[in-house]
């Protein structure tokens, strides 16, 4: 099946595609650690993205350990536990899967782990590096962006690119990224010419948490769109940021919410576990 079929980026598609290469590498190795993900309370959204991540890691052969602690549990067995991953010999990558219940201080737990175990790049040092563009490798939900932008086949050069989010510090591993031979704008909704930039998009990456806020009167002709954004409506349906039927036809390539983003940054953060370990 095509990657792109009538214009949308089969993120599902494409992922399934990293996965194989990645299940094909680990088979090539004699020896691979694996990936520990500590989980912190029971967030149901938590629950289930551990779910995917640890049935991602069976499928390619993976080592895959799970530290589940309740709502009430003691920060300090939090930290120890950290603690003790930092210093195992099998364990390459570590993630805390966000957002942590209300007591407990989630820069504190974060910054508890060996930066050169944090998978997901959100360590004080990892941030540090990534703005500087000096890092071993792309957080995954970035990471997942850029190779479904590279799979539209657009060269990305000379364009306007536009991040569009609540907090600006997304928008920095785009900079590292593309920002040598592309305009780059990260806007939030604070910025007063947020609209005019958007409206001048040539890529347009949105995620604000806001359902169908995009419309096609706010985008330009042939404008690439990746929707981040994850919104659960009343009746249960999980749609994107930007209004997908409102603006398919005049979008160049969109990526769909749900098939889009999620399952890239699963591929990509076995990708980046591969990678940390060469």
């Amino acid at each position: 099946m095509s990657i792109i079929e009538n214009k949308v980026i089969d993120g599902k598609g494409l992922s399934e595609k990293f996965i194989r290469e990645v299940r094909d590498e680990v088979v090539a190795k004699n020896e691979l650690k694996g990936l520990a993900i500590l989980l912190i309370g029971d967030d149901p959204s938590s629950e289930l993205y551990v779910k995917l991540k640890n049935r991602a890691c069976d499928n390619c052969g993976i080592p895959f350990h799970k530290y589940y602690f309740d709502k009430e549990a003691d920060e300090k067995d939090i930290l120890e536990t950290i603690e003790f991953l930092n210093n195992d010999n099998e364990t390459a990558g570590m993630l805390i899967q966000l957002p942590l219940p209300e007591k407990f201080d989630t820069n504190k737990i974060i910054s508890a782990m060996d930066y050169r175990k944090d998978i997901d790049g959100f360590h004080p040092e990892n941030r540090k590096s990534m703005e500087a563009c000096n890092f071993r490798v792309l957080p995954p939900l970035p990471l997942g962006i850029v190779e479904m932008v590279n799979a539209t086949g657009e060269k990305i050069e000379d364009k306007n690119i536009v991040i569009l989010c609540n907090h600006k510090l997304f928008g920095d591993p785009f900079k590292c990224v593309w920002g040598g031979k592309n305009q780059i704008d990260i806007m939030t909704m604070d910025d007063a010419d947020w609209q005019d930039k958007v409206a001048d998009a040539d890529v347009l990456i949105v995620s604000i948490g806001l359902p169908y806020f995009i419309e096609k009167d706010m985008i330009k002709e042939g404008c690439i769109i990746i929707d981040v954004g994850i919104n659960k409506l009343d009746d249960g349906e999980i749609v994107g940021d930007v209004n997908f039927a409102d603006v398919i036809d005049k979008a160049g390539f969109i990526s769909p919410v749900p098939g889009g983003v999620g399952p890239m940054t699963i591929a990509m953060l076995l990708k980046n576990l591969l990678k940390i370990q060469e």
